[in-house]
């Protein structure tokens, strides 16, 4: 496996010489947003998008019948898409994008730069390994945020007749064709890569700092049934390594970052740990990157109950089963169910306790998270009691999500050849 050294390279979009070399490895900076406000008091907003986000995801209909979930939000799944077989183009043997982090608080999702058509052209996309799609704005999309593409200015680009719709719980929308053009991400390109091109959005998603987003899932997941760009990039053979792997700094810092066939020994310490993903509950089918859990765990107690968790970088906090979050909450001490007050499931405590440990397990090994990550802050302006990071809901069955407040802790690496995910300790 390829290691990247700090030093960040200038990333080079791809030349059309028939004649090119194999490109091993590219690094993306990214940026986030907070979920809350900048005087750090928790963003009831902020976690209703977010709640929004994660039933679109992990109550669609497919994912809820394989996963047994009793509370789902339905998707429809849109009509099979045939793409054209793709291309990848090569060149350089190496490149280096840092991610940019977008907030100085708790953050929302983390974005990077992506180029798309022929001649490129710019814009960005939240990178998301919780779902499977990539969309992107046309400019046809009035009021969506930029910066848009311009299909006209695209010799490569084709549109299908195949409708695209993602859709939110709270009634937020994005609606196009599914089509395919030439995406580059840090001089990686496939040449037909399947997308939504949306030309219309609602609610949330007129709210983003991003124009559209690149999914990391498995392409079982994909709503518009077309291979995502990893997944591309890994069968065409073009990488060192069958990787990708984050970083994730916090509270506005820079140094995140995306790693497309590499890992960075320059932003963890000691060695990479590897699971294997969890399907047995699909009858083998991959949706996500999701690998066996034995629970949350407070000061070593005892564990909050095993599931399988889905390591989420588009997710901002942790969902685990309401049995588990209830056990988990009863051993800290004075905290609370604020679902009548804050929102369904989550919990408060008192903001002077000082917190202990707090980990997942995996194997046999505690990863514990950082209490301010947990720490969503006070409920309101002056209140004692602060709300907890970790949220009970049953959107997924016994399925977890573990987002950025986990992987803000450990460097996580997402291995396609042998389909498992690592974590070694973040610096």
């Amino acid at each position: 496996m390829l290691a990247l050294p700090a030093i960040l390279l200038a990333s080079t979009l791809v030349s059309a010489s028939p004649v090119q070399q194999k490109r091993s490895a590219a690094v993306i900076s990214l940026p986030g947003r907070g979920v809350h406000h900048r005087n750090k008091v928790f963003n009831p907003d902020a976690a209703k998008r977010e709640r929004a986000r994660v039933y679109a995801k992990y109550g669609g209909k497919n994912f809820s019948q394989a996963f047994n979930a009793t509370a789902v939000q339905p998707i429809e799944k849109r009509s099979e898409y045939h793409p054209a077989p793709f291309d990848i183009q090569r060149r350089a043997t190496s490149g280096h994008d840092p991610l940019v982090d977008v907030s100085d608080t708790i953050d929302e999702y983390y974005y990077g730069p992506l180029s798309i058509g022929t001649p490129a052209q710019p814009t960005t996309v939240d990178f998301d390994t919780g779902s499977s799609d990539l969309w992107l704005p046309l400019s046809t999309c009035s009021g969506c945020p930029g910066p848009l593409f311009k299909t006209s200015s695209s010799s490569t680009y084709k549109i299908s007749s195949t409708p695209f719709t993602i859709q939110y719980a709270d009634g937020s929308s994005a609606t196009g064709k599914v089509a395919t053009d030439k995406v580059t991400v840090a001089g990686l390109s496939v040449s037909k890569q399947g997308f939504g091109a949306v030309t219309k959005e609602t609610g949330n998603f007129l709210d983003s700092s991003s124009a559209g987003l690149m999914g990391l899932g498995f392409t079982a997941n994909a709503e518009s049934g077309a291979t995502p760009f990893f997944i591309n990039l890994a069968n065409q053979g073009t990488l060192a390594s069958n990787v990708f792997s984050f970083y994730m700094s916090r509270g506005g810092s820079s140094g995140s970052e995306l790693c497309f066939g590499c890992t960075n020994s320059a932003k963890y310490t000691g060695s990479i740990t590897y699971y294997s993903l969890d399907s047995s509950a699909t009858s083998g089918t991959q949706y996500y990157w999701n690998i066996k859990s034995g629970g949350f765990s407070y000061n070593g107690g005892s564990s909050s109950g095993s599931f399988s968790a889905v390591i989420d970088s588009g997710t901002t906090l942790i969902y685990i089963p309401t049995a588990a979050a209830k056990k988990f909450y009863a051993s800290i001490p004075g905290a609370k169910d604020a679902s009548s007050s804050v929102g369904d499931g989550f919990y408060t405590y008192p903001c002077n306790t000082s917190l202990g440990s707090i980990a997942i397990a995996f194997g046999s090994t505690k990863y514990a998270i950082n209490p301010a990550d947990f720490n969503l802050g006070p409920v309101s302006e002056g209140s004692s009691l602060c709300v907890g990071g970790i949220v009970g809901d049953d959107v997924g069955g016994s399925l977890a999500i573990i987002g950025d407040e986990f992987m803000k802790n450990w460097y996580s690496v997402f291995n396609y050849s042998t389909k498992s995910v690592g974590f070694a300790k973040a610096i």
